[in-house]
């Protein structure tokens, strides 16, 4: 490489900082914004962050039961650790996509598995979760269709700055691929591996519906989460708009796959869903802040990580 010349990881990570900028300035470079998000941070309250953890760890464990159901290889104890430290990656280190799966994937082989079965059952896992959501991407387009009769519009959002806002999440794509393209060192020696991956893949599959069902359940448990932090904020909502609303902020997240951690699209979603069903605005945003504020609590298991590893580290030299 040439003196002065930008390599392409550096390039990367430029073009994150870049999306970052962009994505922040259109969610807060209007005044109403602002003042919609002063509004909802007035009504979160730490007792509705708290009515969302019983849901969030039965949930938790249902993902757990659904990685398992694939043999990764390890025990349930130890599925239920790499999906806690897999969600709290893609929510925490959500600049890095793909780490949480990454960090999932490592924390079963770091508990006993074997590195392709690992990797097998959390490619698996994560098509079981992306499969039991449809029906939730079904519904949110039901509600969001229905309320085309009530005028839908996002405060503070133009044209323009949705248009901006794809634009660099494909940008990112574009970025992705050149970086891990078909002739990159990474993707040669993924398909190098793929076979093997295949024929682990193939006996692990017979799981797949049972784990499809169990991410199913788990997502309906999404929607409980939403409607106890109603119960607390004492705003008036019953169990199927709950239900409805949480499925609009995770289709939004799903469509938008390509945005770090679904920032704006997942509030998008809450907003326009909420106004179907009387909400304000500043009543979404505060159920998105609310379940921002419950990840990153969860997001504490994050430091299980480097607690495996240095276990890991340890059992390696008394072995050896």
């Amino acid at each position: 490489m040439s003196k002065g010349a930008v390599s392409p990881r550096r390039s990367s990570r430029l073009l994150w900082l870049l999306v970052a900028a962009v994505l922040l300035g259109l969610f807060l470079g209007s005044g109403e914004i602002r003042r919609l998000l002063a509004d909802a941070l007035s009504q979160v309250t730490p007792l509705a962050v708290l009515a969302t953890l019983p849901g969030q760890i039965a949930a938790t464990l249902l993902c757990a039961a659904a990685l398992h159901a694939l043999r990764p290889g390890v025990s349930y104890l130890a599925s239920l650790a790499a999906r806690l430290l897999r969600d709290a990656g893609d929510n925490l280190l959500f600049f890095l996509p793909g780490l949480g799966e990454v960090i999932g994937a490592r924390a079963l082989v770091l508990a006993g598995g074997q590195t392709r079965a690992a990797v097998s059952a959390s490619a698996l896992d994560k098509f079981a979760e992306t499969a039991a959501q449809v029906p939730y991407i079904v519904l949110a387009g039901w509600v969001l269709w229905r309320g085309w009769e009530v005028p839908i519009s996002l405060p503070g959002v133009s044209t323009a700055a949705t248009i901006s806002g794809v634009a660099a999440g494909l940008a990112l794509l574009w970025a992705g691929w050149q970086r891990f393209g078909a002739r990159s060192r990474l993707s040669i020696r993924l398909r190098e591996e793929w076979h093997k991956l295949a024929a682990e893949a193939h006996q692990q599959k017979s799981g797949l519906p049972r784990s499809i069902l169990l991410h199913f359940l788990a997502w309906v448990l999404g929607g409980l989460q939403i409607w106890m932090a109603a119960q607390a904020l004492g705003f008036e909502l019953t169990l199927f708009e709950a239900v409805a609303l949480e499925s609009a902020a995770y289709a939004g997240r799903a469509i938008f796959f390509f945005i770090p951690a679904g920032l704006v699209t997942q509030e998008a979603g809450l907003v326009a869903a909420g106004l179907v069903f009387g909400l304000t605005p500043a009543q979404s945003l505060t159920f998105a802040l609310v379940l921002r504020l419950r990840d990153v609590v969860t997001g504490a298991a994050l430091l299980l990580w480097p607690l495996m590893e240095w276990r890991s580290r340890i059992n390696s030299l008394s072995d050896g």
